[in-house]
């Protein structure tokens, strides 16, 4: 590199994967980069943000003042820069002639194969880097734990992904050459298999004097790649199947869908567990490459390990890249027969009982036309094949097409959908996919833009109903002093009414759906919204529906859990059964007092419950028993977060008892509450929970607290533990005053109260 920083070096095709590499390594090793390419794109963005100058469109004017002008092989040689370059006698290299000059002084770990040599240099380029040896690579796609697909490093090791199309890895000499798994591919460049082959066995024949080539032991293939290379060259192997010097044994699938294994080191006698993030067992392979690539340079296996358990996998590799209502789209950039054989194993794996879709789009007519009877063998473990038209990338049709394929295909998939055009595979998959679906894009082309764009025209669709069933329950930047006890806090998002439980489950399944922010609450009774509000949507649970079955003496009452409290206990006291008078004029619903396990002159909505209805957030429906509820003082497993959900119905177990009796505790019940909770006015009930063997209001009242006021709030002057509020009060002076009852009490009393309420910020 000594040669080159400093220098002007301008690169036709900068847009391309392999190119922007390049570009972001001699730019951070000091070279002046420029480029040019064809069209915008991510990676030309990217470079942009990194300080490279990029020039949309070839133009004869783009290579001025350069030293040396590289191009991709995607550069025809009549671009309008390539023959400039020429004229003035400029050093044109393609890729290929190029590579050797940036990595003439590193040593140089080339991972090559027709089959996982991007996620390989990815796992060996951040094991390396998670073992602090600061290496340089190149990658073809962007390892998530790493950000970019490209780093100059500062150590000597260079890991880079050896690109077998159009020879370009014929310009490495590596000291570490390594070989996945080679199958016939890129019938463009490679008519025959043993043109492939050879070239293989030219890159290994590149090894540097002394290097180190490592082969799969697996794959047939590769028994006769070494016989070119040079005999101070030593030759190891890595396997599953056959004896190896590096051995993946006892391979099994966790619960995560992804492989634990057992790594063997024969070379050093060492054994070392492996739990991989990422599914498919062809990512066992890919990590015995990577893992063997560190045992040959002495690294500590047992850190190596601990590193790719948190690799989390690149762009494009069995990627999940859209979610919505039980549907997952997972993109995989496979377009040969076996990588789609691979990927659909690791998705039926990960997957074992949901539908599988695979989303296939061919990748160039020769590939297509050359494998057609191995693809035809591929989509097996598909529950639904859908097929795109096919993506030509740097090809025109000839004597083969899409026709030709669907011809192919019917015969022994005669239910596969096939779409013509970008437009007809969107919406067919709008039509077709159904809750807990997996699609996999099968493509190295543009087709993993489908799946996310019919999930869009759902929501859309989604909205569409929702917003025309709902508009005018609908409330837009509604203050929620409003609708809160409290009678402060400001504006909601949005506020929307569910007068049903049947509302009320459509409502909170189309918020989580669509991941929106939202609350559900029933009469704002025991919740404090900040001055600030809530961005995001309030489900006012207007539920109200109440039925009473007799049973002997005894009734059981089934009611909705937006009832209003009060409400249930007229009903009940109507019907003449006794027990739940305690309760009445406690502000709120029914809802809210199962979950705070509401009480009461020494009684609590536990004594009364039986069972109750609940919506979790994964809007599955279950029952819980009271036993299972965990009550506690003011406490539940709903408060407690140890079970997520929204109460929907309570069954109730109440003895019948005198209705004369009845109405005169409740009449003496409400005359108690009226001096505490004064009409017009605002309270939230108890403000703290008491303390074991104490009463809060009572310590709170010894404090002198009684009347405290801070600007439209104050502490009761008929109950230390209550708190009013006047019309227009803020919520930070509630909370001003909560806090200086908290602190006076645990000054004098050593004593912390807890909130009853719940504070939202």
């Amino acid at each position: 590199m000594k040669n080159l920083k400093g220098k002007h070096i301008h690169i036709i095709g900068i847009g391309g994967t392999g190119m922007s590499a390049i570009a972001l390594v001699l730019h951070e090793l000091g070279v002046n980069v420029t480029g040019s390419d064809r069209s915008n794109s991510i990676s030309v963005s990217q470079l942009e943000k990194n300080g490279i100058y990029v020039k949309i469109g070839h133009s004869a004017e783009n290579v001025k003042d350069a030293d040396i002008v590289v191009y991709s092989s995607a550069i025809a040689e009549e671009n309008p820069e390539l023959i400039e370059a020429r004229r003035m006698g400029i050093p044109a290299q393609k890729r290929m002639e190029f590579l050797d000059s940036i990595l003439s002084e590193r040593e140089v770990i080339a991972i090559s194969g027709t089959h996982g040599k991007t996620t390989t240099t990815s796992m060996t380029a951040w094991i390396l880097k998670s073992l602090q040896m600061q290496p340089g690579f190149i990658i073809g796609s962007t390892p998530k734990n790493i950000g970019k697909n490209a780093e100059a490093g500062k150590g000597n090791l260079f890991v880079i992904e050896a690109d077998e199309y159009d020879r370009m890895f014929l310009g490495l000499h590596p000291a570490i050459a390594v070989v996945t798994k080679i199958e016939h591919d890129h019938p463009d460049c490679y008519p025959t298999e043993s043109q492939y082959l050879s070239v293989f066995s030219e890159f290994l024949a590149n090894t540097r004097e002394n290097g180190i080539i490592l082969l799969n032991s697996d794959d047939p293939k590769q028994a006769s790649l070494s016989e070119k290379v040079n005999s101070l060259v030593k030759i190891y192997t890595f396997g599953i199947e056959k004896a190896s010097d590096f051995q993946a044994e006892k391979c099994e699938i966790t619960e995560n869908g992804c492989y634990r294994f057992v790594f063997s080191d024969n070379l050093q006698k060492k054994q070392t567990i492996i739990q991989l993030s990422i599914a498919g067992k062809h990512n066992v392979y890919n990590a015995l490459a990577a893992l063997s690539i560190c045992s040959l340079k002495g690294l500590n296996l047992d850190d190596a390990a601990d590193a790719l358990k948190n690799f989390q996998g690149i762009e494009r590799r069995f990627e999940t890249i859209a979610e919505w209502n039980g549907i997952k789209v997972i993109d995989d950039y496979a377009h040969h027969p076996t990588e789609i054989k691979a990927t659909l194993t690791a998705a039926r794996d990960a997957f074992p009982h949901r539908r599988i879709w695979a989303l296939w789009q061919p990748h160039t007519y020769s590939r297509t036309k050359s494998l057609l009877n191995e693809f035809c063998d591929s989509f097996d473990l598909a529950d639904v094949l859908f097929v795109t038209n096919i993506y030509a990338s740097r090809e025109k049709q000839t004597d083969f097409g899409f026709e030709d394929l669907k011809t192919a295909l019917k015969q022994k998939y005669p239910k596969a959908f096939f779409a013509d055009t970008n437009e007809m595979a969107v919406e067919l998959l709008r039509q077709q996919l159904r809750p807990d679906d997996v699609v996999v894009t099968l493509s190295a082309g543009d087709a993993n833009q489908f799946g996310p764009a019919a999930i869009h025209r759902m929501i859309d669709d989604m909205k569409t109903d929702f917003n025309a069933k709902y508009s005018n329950t609908i409330q837009h930047n509604m203050p929620l002093s409003q609708f809160s006890r409290a009678l402060c806090g400001g504006p909601a998002k949005e506020i929307i009414t569910a007068n049903s439980i049947e509302e009320l489950i459509e409502i909170i399944k189309f918020y989580q759906i669509n991941h929106d922010p939202y609350k559900v609450f029933g009469g704002l009774t025991n919740v404090l919204f900040s001055d600030n509000g809530f961005d995001g949507t309030v489900i006012l649970n207007h539920s109200a529906k109440i039925a009473i079955y007799p049973q002997g003496d005894s009734a059981v009452v089934i009611a909705d859990s937006g009832l209003p409290l009060i409400s249930v206990v007229k009903t009940c006291a109507e019907t003449g059964l006794e027990g739940f008078e305690w309760a009445y004029g406690i502000p709120g619903t029914l809802g809210g007092a199962v979950y705070g396990n509401a009480g009461a002159f020494g009684h609590e909505t536990k004594e009364l419950v039986k069972t109750i209805t609940l919506l979790k957030e994964d809007t599955e429906v279950i029952e819980i028993p009271n036993e299972k509820m965990g009550f506690g003082y003011r406490s539940s497993i709903l408060k407690d977060k140890l079970m997520r959900g929204t109460v929907l119905r309570v069954a109730m177990e109440l003895n019948y008892g005198d209705p004369l009796v009845i109405k005169e505790k409740m009449d003496q019940i409400i005359a108690k509450r009226r001096v505490v909770h004064p009409e017009g006015k605002g309270s939230l009930g108890s403000v703290f929970k008491n303390p074991a063997g104490f009463y809060a209001g009572k310590l709170i009242e010894e404090c002198g607290l009684k009347g405290k006021t801070i600007g439209r709030v104050h502490i009761s002057e008929a109950h230390g533990n209550t708190i009013i509020t006047e019309p227009g009060a803020k919520s930070a002076d509630y909370v001003a005053l909560m806090q200086l009852m908290q602190k006076e009490v645990k000054e004098r009393f050593g004593i912390d109260l807890i909130p009853e309420i719940e504070v939202l910020p």
